[in-house]
């Protein structure tokens, strides 16, 4: 019990901090330490779940620990974030960025800022999950293409932010790993478990949801404003003026440069569509396709200048960018990989997957407990599948001596894990737009909050009157 209340005094520490407007990646890294140094105190370090090589030095292998991150995060999807933020640099630089804005916000414009394009927002960003099933991937992607057209339609950052944060969580796809787990527990093919069950519970909820988004963040705007207007004596926040700056840089610029930094995106659309229709051996990653992306618009710069010299040379704000993603969005990745291992070291996550396996008596009583300790566990790590992981091995068994129907329990922990994960400061889509918008991810998982609990909520409803 001990070590479950230093782990929750801890995470308690690092909301103390950031409300404090310490700097977020300081804060969570230097808990994070703590928490593993006093693990190593406590003879708690034999619980690591990093991979290292140990030395027989307690504390030193918890340093180790911390290297072993450091490198994983960024040779992995650090370097991802990297690379894309040095794309993103280099279309601002050549001023494509600019007519990507006025290109895709021109439809949007109509709206004139209305709520409504919080759920049209969420819809399409869901359905883009389908083929970019990675959730942070996609919010890679979708911080150089939606985000900036809905800020310049008139949304604010923060509600486009929630938009973006939210747009992969429970969309059913037989592609989804622990959709495809889940079919094989229960016996059923793929297509039957996700689309004869998972799908009957998770569309429903995701459309409910996609309202329930535009009143929370229309509600959640209206307090800003208020706040803001009392702090400057009456005064309304400035008025966005995305669209009049991106036109002022976008003139002069042929049209299809509104392409340019949509590249990644149609690559890897056109790489899974291919990939799935038996063409191409692979689906492309993100890191490749961007650097392809890169290179296409360095030579399609050069031959509108006439110039290759200044078109490579122009180059150098990519690693510029890159720099700015390794000490923003990366930085808080690493913070939080610290953080997590220190919190699963103290027995935090044991301790859940205790509480709910060893669970018995009523088949609703069971269906709390695993709900519950999967929603906990998931806005712990910022993980939507190891909670998922963690619990589902066992819903087969608990299934034949309950009248709990397994894809009944198995879409509830799936769908929970899911959701929950986007209300974690420390989940990596959080941090990648928070980063991008430059808020404390605690200002944005308040937007993700209410409408991600909601789903939840309504998922487990659903999973339960409507799966046979």
């Amino acid at each position: 019990m001990l070590y479950i209340i230093i782990a929750l005094l801890a995470i308690i520490a690092v909301v103390y901090l950031i409300y404090k407007k310490v700097h977020a990646a300081a804060a969570i890294f230097m808990v994070g330490v703590i928490l593993l140094m006093l693990a190593a105190l406590t003879g708690r370090a034999e619980f690591r779940t990093t991979e290292i090589e140990a030395t027989g030095n307690a504390f030193y292998d918890q340093l180790l620990v911390v290297d072993a991150l450091f490198k994983e995060r960024f040779s992995g999807i650090g370097m991802a974030i990297m690379v894309l933020f040095g794309f993103v640099a280099y279309m601002r630089h050549i001023g494509a960025d600019a007519k990507t804005v006025v290109a895709l916000s021109s439809p949007l414009q109509r709206f004139k800022g209305s709520y409504w394009l919080v759920p049209v927002g969420y819809v399409i960003g869901n359905l883009l999950s389908l083929v970019i099933p990675s959730a942070s991937a996609l919010s890679l992607l979708l911080v150089a293409t939606l985000l900036p057209a809905l800020i310049a339609a008139g949304l604010t950052p923060l509600t486009v932010g929630a938009i973006v944060v939210t747009s992969s969580t429970i969309i059913p796809t037989p592609l989804e790993a622990g959709l495809i787990q889940g079919a094989e527990l229960t016996e059923m093919s793929v297509t039957e478990f996700v689309y004869g069950s998972v799908a009957l519970a998770t569309v429903p909820t995701l459309l409910i949801t996609a309202f329930v988004h535009m009143w929370w963040q229309r509600r959640c705007d209206k307090v800003e404003a208020i706040k803001y207007a009392e702090a400057h004596g009456g005064e309304l926040p400035e008025q966005n003026n995305a669209v009049e700056e991106a036109i002022k840089r976008a003139a002069g610029l042929p049209g299809y440069y509104a392409l340019l930094p949509l590249l990644p995106l149609l690559l890897i659309i056109v790489s899974a569509v291919l990939n799935r229709t038996g063409v191409l051996p692979f689906e492309a990653d993100i890191l490749p396709v961007t650097v392809v992306s890169l290179i296409i618009s360095i030579i399609v710069e050069s031959i509108r200048h006439r110039n290759l010299n200044d078109a490579i040379d122009g180059a150098a704000s990519f690693f510029k960018g890159m720099g700015e993603g390794a000490a923003g969005v990366v930085a808080l990745l690493v913070a939080a990989a610290v953080l997590v291992e220190g919190i699963t070291q103290m027995g935090i996550i044991d301790m859940l997957t205790d509480a709910a396996s060893g669970s018995s008596g009523a088949a609703v009583l069971i269906v709390l407990v695993f709900v519950g300790a999967t929603a906990a566990m998931a806005a712990l790590t910022g993980s939507g599948t190891a909670p998922y992981f963690a619990f589902s091995e066992v819903v087969p068994g608990l299934a034949e001596g309950t009248t709990i129907h397994a894809p009944q329990m198995l879409t509830a922990i799936w769908g929970t894990s899911n959701l929950m994960r986007q209300v974690s400061p420390v989940n990596a889509a959080v941090l990648i737009v928070s980063g991008a918008i430059k808020v404390n991810p605690i200002r944005l998982v308040k937007r993700t909050m209410v409408p991600m609990i909601v789903a939840a909520i309504l998922n487990v409803v659903f999973s339960f009157m409507f799966i046979a």
